[in-house]
Order: structure tokens, then sequence, then C-alpha cells
């Protein structure tokens, strides 16, 4: 944070880009290195000049080129793992039917395998969980809202920010049950309701006006539903002998419900009590096809039975995974991962400009890991190790120490002051969803949001060849991204 003569501003910490040698990472270590080897070895063998030569370049522009806007080194793994994909399974993942109803969950497609929604007693209340059995975690969701942000004068904006960072904060404990928390906001059109029926024909001028500017925009306003889930995991489960695995694990996440709820309540946020597993259920099928839900819903007892999510049509039935998208049954979906974010000390109210675009659907997940102050000294202590002896590394070699490992420098430091200051660190990661009815409506999307991140700082990077493992984990499901995390 960042204190000036208006107000407090914040500074996001950037990725760890320093690399593992003379700040290049360890493909490109591994491109020139193999270049070199090979070019020795033409050379021994008598090959002539321009083909090793040749080698050596080629090893360059891998370590050093760009295509498409990215480094053709990040490149290699993308193709890789899309070549290996299509040599184990097909792209095109289909549910299933069953031969009879029953009660049992429906399948679920690869990236979401594992995951399941069970029922579990928290607190003396029934409570709606994830259980995700590859992980061994367990997540729990509820719904939150808040005051108005945006129109709060700029000392409640600064004490709301603060509450959410004492939030955070609690969970930054040595050995903690809670892996990770995660908000995820969920915006779409919302048709603006014209009135009653009942109305007399309109016959002035300012009527016919009115039913011209509703029906112009109609589409214009938009819904916003922010849910927050936390994740438990067992492997973290304090070592006594107290009931089995699963009771202390559900035990925990109670407790740690419970001590979410109260931080959020403490906050000034509205935060209802945690969902049932029917929530789940409609939550995961509003993710999966959110224009369903802009859909008029018909009336009547069977309606209601046909319209109804169960445990067996929650998820997916279809799932066709592409390059850059993916579609699930109705809708297309592109993922976004949010590679850089401002690189200079920000408002409280940066976002809102990026959230509350509207005419578009789209999901921003942040998934946010609390890290215990002593393992935060240490990667702090290592990252400034290795800076220090990149930069060192670079003079000895007559290369020059750049602005950006300055910077990285200096972020090290000030993180470390906020340490002894009592603030913990939290690393982050974020993830953009774009949904739409056809696949040039999606392109049309991704060219808007790209636009506004790039207003607001942030620069979007489609995940390539990840688009299924993308939009999986920006689900509210604790299905958080193990790498691509900044401040870690």
């Amino acid at each position: 944070m960042v204190s000036d003569q208006e107000g407090r501003s914040y500074r996001l910490e950037p990725l760890d880009t320093t690399g593992v040698f003379l700040g290049l990472g360890v493909i490109q270590c591994a491109a020139l290195g193999a270049g070199i080897l090979a070019a020795v070895a033409l050379l021994s063998a008598g090959a002539p000049l321009p083909m090793p030569f040749g080698l050596i370049g080629a090893a360059t522009g891998v370590a050093f080129g760009r295509v498409g806007g990215r480094a053709i080194w990040e490149w290699i793994p993308l193709l890789a793992r899309w070549c290996w994909t299509l040599g184990r399974r097909r792209q095109r993942w289909v549910a299933p039917l069953p031969l009879w109803p029953t009660a049992d969950p429906a399948p679920l497609p690869p990236c979401l395998d594992g995951l399941q929604i069970v029922d579990v007693e928290c607190s003396g209340r029934s409570v709606g969980a994830v259980e995700d059995t590859e992980r061994r975690t367990l997540t729990a969701a509820l719904t939150v809202t808040g005051p108005q942000f945006v129109v709060e004068p700029r000392p409640e904006q600064e004490r709301l920010l603060a509450g959410w960072g004492d939030v955070l904060g609690q969970f930054a404990v040595e050995r903690g049950a809670v892996t990770h928390l995660a908000w995820s906001e969920l915006a779409r059109p919302q048709a603006i309701a014209a009135g009653s029926d009942d109305r007399p024909e309109p016959t002035t001028a300012a009527n016919d006006s009115y039913a011209q500017l509703i029906a112009g925009h109609a589409d214009a306003a938009t819904a916003h539903d922010v849910v927050v889930t936390i994740t438990v995991a067992r492997d973290r489960l304090p070592r006594h002998r107290g009931g089995s695995v699963d009771e202390r694990l559900r035990r925990i996440l109670g407790s740690s419900v419970d001590a979410l709820l109260r931080g959020l309540r403490s906050a000034g946020l509205n935060a209802a009590d945690p969902m049932t597993p029917q929530d789940l259920q409609r939550l995961l099928r509003t993710r999966v096809d959110p224009h369903n839900a802009d859909r008029p819903a018909a009336s009547g007892r069977l309606a209601d039975r046909l319209t109804a999510v169960s445990h067996a049509s929650a998820g997916p039935l279809v799932v066709d995974e592409s390059w850059d998208h993916l579609r699930i049954d109705g809708a297309w979906h592109r993922t976004w991962w949010i590679g850089s974010w401002p690189r200079l000390p920000v408002p409280p109210t940066w976002l809102e400009p990026f959230l509350s675009a509207g005419g578009l659907t789209r999901a921003v997940t942040v998934s946010l890991v609390p890290l215990p102050t002593h393992s935060s000294r240490r990667r702090i202590e290592r990252g400034l190790v290795a800076l220090d002896s990149d930069a060192t590394t670079k003079e000895e070699a007559g290369r020059r120490v750049d602005a950006r490992h300055h910077r990285a420098t200096q972020a090290l430091l000030d993180r470390e002051e906020e340490l002894v200051a009592g603030y913990p660190e939290v690393a982050y990661c974020g993830l953009v969803t774009a949904s739409a009815t056809s696949l040039d409506r999606l392109d049309e999307q991704g060219e808007v949001l790209e636009q506004l991140a790039r207003e607001n700082g942030m620069d979007l990077r489609v995940l390539h060849a990840r688009q299924d493992v993308g939009w999986a984990a920006a689900l509210p499901l604790g299905l958080a991204p193990a790498t691509l995390l900044a401040g870690r």
C-alpha cells in the first residue's frame, strides 16, 4: 500500500520473472544449451559451418523470439500439451445417457473429474460442499453482497478494503487447514421490466417516448452475482486422534466457514448462509450455460419439473474443446488469465470500470492464497538473494541491470516492510471467462474485454490449449490453479 495526500493507493505485486540464470527461464536455457551442444557436435563431425550456425540461430530465436504477441518458448509447452491431449483422448466429451431414472450424480467431463456435491453437517446445520477426491479438499460457497462501494466516500472505501484484508489475514497461519479462498462474480445482461400489463395503452408523446426508451435499453441492465468460496485440505489437518479424517475435515470446514462469516459481516458485507447442495447444483448449471437464466421461464407444475436442476442434471452434457475456446451445451466460453496487473499504484475503485461493463456475459474469478509469515519471509529472502546474484552475474558479463530488475527488488523490499508491520502476504491469480451464444459473438465480446482490461492496466492472455482447465478453475468450486499466482 502507498499513502498520498488524497488517501491510500494500492500496489499489486507482479509475477516473479527473474528466471534461473541471467533472467532466463528453464525452457530458454534448455533451448540455448541444446542449440550450442548440437552445434558443437556438428562441428566435431565436420559439418559445414552454415549448419551449426543455423542451429544456434534457431535456438536463439526460440529463446528470444516472439510470435502472436507471446515469446516462442512459451508456446512450446502449450503445443506439447495440446498434442499429448489429442493423442490420449478426443476433444469432444459427451455425457452418457442413463438407461433408467437414477439419483446418482451425472458423470463429469475430465476437467471436473473427481468433484462431487455432498451434504455435510457443519455447526449443527446442513451445508452443501464440493468434495474433490483427487486433491482431497472440501469447499463451501456463500453468496455475498455489499454496499454501493463506488459511491462511498474515500475513507469508507479504504475501511471496507481493510476489512476484506483482515478476513484474508486470519487464515494466513502456519499449517492452516484453509488452502485458499476465492471470489467469483458473474455478470450478465438483465432485461428491464416494462411494468404491469394492466396499464392503459400509451396515447401521449411522453408515453411513446418512454416505451421507446424501454424497448431500446431493455438489455442495458446488468445483474451481478458474487460468490465467495473457502477450501480446506485433508493434508493440512492437525495430527491428533479424535474421530475419522472425514469427520475432522468437516469440522474444520464448519469452523472455517463460521470464521469467514464473522469476518465478512464485521467487514460490512452481507454474507448469506452457506449454500445447500441444491444451491450448488443450480450454481454449476448457471455457469455451464449462463444464457439459460435469461430465457423466459414457463409457469405451472409441469414447467417447474422440466426446469428444475437435480444432482443428475447439474453438470454439462456435451463439452467440445478447441484451441482457444470451449463449447459446453448451448454456450461458447473463452477463458483468459490476467497475466499482468496495474504497474502503478491504484485507487480503491480501480477495477470498477472493468466489472461494470454492460452488455457482456462474463465471470471474473480471483483465487487468493493466504501465506504464513514464516514462508513469506523465506520466499522474500530467497528472491532477494536470487536477484542480487542475478545482478552480479549480469554486471560481470557486461550486461545492464534493467529497470524491471530494480522494480522486482524494490517490490520484495516493500513486502518485507509490510510483513514487519504485521500485514500478511496473499498470493493471487485472476481468471476471466466470457460466455456467448455463438462463436462470432464470443469473438466480439473477447475484443471488448481485452480492450477494457488494457484501459484498466491489465493484460488478458488467452489460455491456449488449456481452455477446459481454465474454465473449470474459474468456477466457484474450489479448483484454484496451482501456478500463475502473483506474489508467490
